[in-house]
């Protein structure tokens, strides 16, 4: 079965451009946190079912809130006394206090109905679930600033008719409109 891509979604050549089964969805869910990081990274979303459907879910309304609650509670548990028994890893205080507007300022944008790269939203989603990033472990000062800045940069769509080229990392893959 083919299909068209969703409105603003540009496919990445070599897409087999077909509608993920079931199958690809779980896989997908699965797979998440390693396909994210692949995506993030800049590999082609048709290189795989799994990668496509995986692609789709990140631009869902659900997904996007989900992590901006996810950047949200950061700030809510620097503020907090630390637990007794650690079975979550604690964020690093320091960088995400200095990080706070910008971390602000990313959950708005994943709220609001604003077109979002869904390699962005990947990308964020890595920097969110890694224990040796400067959202978790001690950093150079401003580490985690900088990474949202970049995460910021790269949530940034294209003007239609300007999507970035195959070397950019981004693959042209854009949603645009209200979040699905």
């Amino acid at each position: 079965m083919t299909r068209v891509p969703p409105f603003g979604v540009a496919p990445s050549p070599g897409s087999r451009c077909r509608k993920p089964t079931l199958e690809d969805r779980l896989i997908a869910r699965m797979l998440a946190r390693s396909i994210d990081r692949e995506l993030a990274a800049g590999i082609a979303a048709g290189s795989s079912e799994a990668h496509a459907a995986r692609l789709e879910q990140l631009t869902t309304e659900r997904t996007r809130r989900r992590v901006a609650r996810t950047l949200e509670r950061l700030i809510e548990r620097v503020d907090s006394p630390p637990p007794r028994v650690r079975i979550i890893t604690a964020p690093c205080r320091e960088q995400v206090r200095r990080a706070e507007g910008p971390i602000r300022s990313t959950a708005a944008r994943l709220r609001s109905a604003e077109p979002l790269e869904a390699r962005g939203i990947a990308a964020l989603t890595t920097l969110l679930s890694d224990f040796r990033g400067p959202c978790y472990a001690p950093s150079p000062l401003g580490a985690l600033t900088v990474a949202l800045q970049e995460v910021s940069e790269s949530l940034h769509v294209a003007e239609l008719g300007t999507a970035p080229g195959p070397d950019s990392g981004r693959g042209g893959h854009r949603v645009g409109g209200r979040p699905r």
